[in-house]
């Protein structure tokens, strides 16, 4: 393989639309070996706001969940469960994407063992919060055990209700998110300070083995993880 700088140039045309456009979310997956019909998914957010190119909200969680996959298959992983990767569409409008695609697979929800979001911005992930599902803490536990060297923090138990994970909770699939450590995180998302300057390599790399370390253990679990109640609850933007 070699390496050399390489240069792009991109020419862009934008227009308005009159009314609503169809829009599409991304998905693509690793078939599980023993339990096929069973879900883990790992996911982030293709839109972003007008004002900036989005880079960290949310492009460098894009970058991390392709890598996250495109690395279980590079290695030859066969994981129990099929992992499945989702790149939602409409999160920043109302989590459009994530709440249709429950509506579209409303039979198959009691298959999907834990969906985990990465909309954290581009420092190294310092935790998983599980958004108050207690029951899972013990298995969430086992699951990161192995992945000590990424130095994640005591899972968290706070309940949030900004992205496509609260799509997921609301109808009772345990719905989880990471969480990053970019300081300038507020100060940047959803204005035109995202721009890729603000990308930090590690905190992609560190991002993208956390997700394939999650992700293959959790679909190697001997059960589903642990469901909750679902609640009715808009999620506020």
């Amino acid at each position: 393989m070699q390496h050399a700088p390489v240069e792009l140039e991109l020419s862009l045309t934008n227009s308005f639309s009159e009314g609503p456009v169809i829009a599409y979310n991304t998905v693509a997956q690793i078939r599980g070996s023993e339990k096929p019909d069973e879900l883990v998914i790992i996911c982030a957010h293709l839109d972003s706001w007008d004002l900036g190119s989005g880079a960290t909200d949310d492009g460098t969680g894009v970058a991390a969940v392709l890598e996250a996959l495109r690395a279980i298959k590079a290695v030859g992983l066969r994981p129990r469960r099929t992992i499945q990767m989702v790149l939602f569409t409409g999160e920043d409008q109302g989590q459009v994407g994530s709440r249709e695609y429950v509506k579209q697979h409303q039979s198959e929800l009691n298959k999907i063992s834990a969906v985990l979001a990465d909309d954290s911005g581009t420092g190294r992930l310092s935790t998983i919060r599980l958004n108050q599902n207690f029951a899972a803490h013990k298995l969430v536990d086992t699951v990161l055990a192995p992945m000590k060297d990424l130095n994640l923090a005591e899972p968290g138990m706070d309940r949030y209700y900004g992205s496509d994970y609260a799509s997921f909770n609301e109808v009772g699939v345990p719905g989880f998110a990471t969480s990053g450590t970019q300081t300038d995180y507020y100060r940047t998302h959803h204005s035109a300070a995202d721009t890729f300057d603000k990308i930090r390599e590690d905190g992609v790399v560190q991002a993208a083995q956390v997700l394939a370390g999650w992700a293959y253990n959790a679909a190697e679990l001997p059960e589903l993880l642990p469901r909750e109640p679902s609640i009715s609850i808009l999620s506020p933007h």
